[in-house]
């Protein structure tokens, strides 16, 4: 599962820092399909909830108020949630947390609650639908305040922001999701300001606000520590309150329908060493748990696809392996069970179209036996983002721009490699996926749009590549202002690491500044990139220095044409 670690990061400047002697920080551990009701008894006006899971499953959370009265339900897929709990009351009142556990592992999560006093920083975490404006209240303390806004990354927001008195004091409509402003001369000490923020992508944004106080009165709480206690657990249920486990009418390879929120249990005979492949129709979610003919564990994949892959070797020439399907979606998802021999994967495997539910996931395995330039794209209706990886789970690809496109370059250096595309759809309708090959240096054209999605500019990504991964850019059709698109793959087959990485238009002289800044390339690997210089121009020259210092030029590259530069 894929969390942004920006977002991460942000929620780990709070969620396990709290310091106060008035904090409670409780750990708790819900199980696989499981919900936990638990009690939060707060006493101060203000109070900061946090909660941070381990990143290993998709949690859900629901905070309702001392009335009952829904405060936050947060489906967003991630594990984590911040806000602010406002106790109307002159005593202590008790607000109450839902978390479910969408996967099929546990998930050890902590919960966080701190007074807030006038020197508290404040967190809160908003989910900000795609096309959508919201306005939110945030209140700020001291004689000053810092406001760090950042959302996910998916896509555009704009913001303006407020003060008590209906003053704009801070916009910012740059093609970013984050901004950051210093707020001064608050009322009072404290204020109330309003954010409006507007989100200009089709799909929704995970946004976090962080208002870190200065020069405010630095005097602790003095009233009585928050609590947290378990009130409940229950299961996930279907919508007639059970858990609906179910065996499927037949066994062994073939098709097979998991109906919403229910468990399909299955009997696989293998009789040869086998790869076992299971994809859904798209509509949902499934889980996959696989077992020996002795019913231990021997596969597990929770992921938020409806796919799964194992090779199968059965012990004493025979065995029936269990296979257990959960359909965590509200939809029926009708799936296929295959059994394959190896010896029949021959040549390049995995292009075609696959269909992908809306906020859902899918992965597609990809044999490669030489040099091959994949093509991955939608039909133009969702925000689409990408995830290749190889045998051993290394990082080739990824793309997070805002289209449902992208291609890139596989070198499995002379012989037949497996790998590995994951595809996230981040939209509120379906996608159809289609993966194409062509040589290395084939054009495969712009991708053609049958929907009402529209792609925003691809923001600047500054990230420069690391070890074993690939950062950057897709390659494809001209940019919206009928500028030349010059996005480019850099690929090492020079057999090392590339330390250094220079490019200069070459009608100048000079190389400019190191691109990897102090990071590596790894050898195999590719780095989508834009290269420009501000100017019209095309053609580009090409410096590369090698872990043991060799240097390689390739001059003379036209941008604007060419798809890729090799260094060897």
């Amino acid at each position: 599962m894929m969390y942004r670690a920006s977002l991460m990061a942000c929620v780990g400047l709070f969620a396990l820092s709290a310091t106060s002697a008035h904090a409670a920080v409780d750990e708790y551990t819900v199980e696989p399909s499981q919900r936990l009701d638990i009690a939060l008894d707060v006493c101060s006006a203000e109070t900061q909830l946090a909660v941070r899971g381990t990143g290993e499953t998709d949690l859900d959370f629901e905070v309702t108020s001392p009335s009952g009265e829904n405060l936050v339900s947060d489906a967003g897929i991630d594990d984590y949630i911040s806000l602010v709990l406002t106790n109307e009351s002159e005593g202590c009142a008790q607000f109450s947390l839902s978390v479910s556990n969408l996967g099929e592992q546990e998930n050890d999560f902590t919960l966080v609650l701190e007074p807030i006093v006038p020197s508290s920083t404040r967190v809160k975490k908003y989910i900000v639908q795609g096309n959508a404006t919201e306005k939110h209240k945030f209140r700020a303390c001291g004689t000053a305040a810092k406001v760090d806004i950042r959302g996910d990354g998916d896509t555009d927001l704009d913001f303006v922001i407020r003060n008590s008195d209906g003053g704009i004091v801070h916009e910012d409509d740059r093609e970013s999701d984050e901004t950051s402003v210093k707020l001064e001369g608050l009322l009072s000490d404290c204020e109330t300001f309003e954010l409006e923020v507007t989100n200009i992508g089709a799909v929704y944004n995970a946004m976090m606000v962080v208002i870190e106080p200065q020069g405010a009165d630095p005097a602790p709480f003095a009233g009585t520590a928050p609590s947290t206690s378990l009130a409940a657990t229950a299961a996930i249920t279907n919508a007639q309150g059970e858990v609906a486990t179910v065996a499927a009418d037949s066994e062994g390879p073939g098709e097979y329908t998991a109906p919403a929120n229910t468990r399909l249990t299955l009997d696989l005979p293998v009789c040869e060493a086998s790869r076992l492949e299971v994809r859904g129709n798209g509509a949902s979610d499934l889980d996959f748990i696989l077992t020996d003919g002795e019913g231990d564990e021997i596969h597990s994949d929770t992921d938020l696809s409806d796919v799964t892959f194992k090779s199968l070797t059965p012990k004493g020439g025979c065995e029936t392996f269990g296979l257990a399907v959960t359909n965590l979606g509200e939809a029926q998802n009708i799936f296929r069970v295959t059994l394959i021999d190896p010896a029949s994967r021959v040549g390049d495997i995995g292009a075609g179209e696959y269909t992908i539910g809306a906020q859902a996931a899918t992965k597609v395995p990809l044999q490669i036996c030489e040099a091959t330039k994949v093509s991955a794209r939608g039909r133009g209706d969702t925000d689409l983002d990408f995830d290749v990886t190889d045998a051993s789970g290394s990082s080739i690809h990824s793309d997070y721009g805002l289209t449902d496109a992208t291609e890139f370059t596989l070198d499995p250096q002379g012989k037949c490699q497996d790998y590995q595309i994951s595809v996230n759809n981040l939209g509120t309708d379906k996608n159809v996926l289609t993966i194409a090959f062509g040589e290395e240096g084939d054009a495969l054209g712009p991708r053609k749009r049958s929907g009402p999605f529209v792609a925003g500019p691809t923001r600047p990504n500054n990230a420069m590549a690391r070890p074993g991964q690939i950062v950057g850019f897709r390659k494809g059709e001209e940019f919206g202002n009928g500028e030349l698109n010059r996005n480019i793959s850099l690929l090492n087959r020079t057999g090392e690491a590339l330390t250094s990485l220079f490019w200069s238009n070459s009608a100048t002289i000079g190389w400019g500044k190191d691109m990897l800044t102090g990071s590596a390339l790894a050898r195999g690997q590719q780095w989508n990139i834009e290269v420009t210089d501000g100017s019209a121009a095309c053609l580009f020259d090409f410096r590369a220095i090698t872990e043991s210092e060799r240097e390689i030029e390739v001059a003379q590259v036209n941008v604007c044409e060419d798809s890729i530069v090799a260094f060897e």
